[in-house]
């Protein structure tokens, strides 16, 4: 597939692959990140896994911002 998105200059999603990290660091950096800009809403953060570890980093990031943008529209629901 071929993301419309790595095309543009000024993509629509920033993406941030995060590797090695536990739970608690990646809180803190998604934190930092979250306050070093005043709309992070396009913003994509993810945790490497095995098998992103196996995938081609356009596809990754493809595949990423698709579930992103369902989030969006579909928010997970809070108890």
């Amino acid at each position: 597939m071929k993301d419309k998105n790595l095309d543009e200059k000024e993509p629509q999603h920033k993406v941030i692959i995060m590797h090695g990290y536990s739970a608690e660091e990646i809180n803190k950096i998604m934190k930092t990140v979250k306050s070093l800009f005043t709309n992070t809403r396009n913003f994509v953060f993810a945790k490497s896994t095995k098998k992103s570890l196996e995938t081609k980093l356009g596809d990754l990031i493809e595949d990423m911002c698709t579930d992103h943008e369902y989030l969006i529209k579909n928010p997970p629901k809070r108890d």
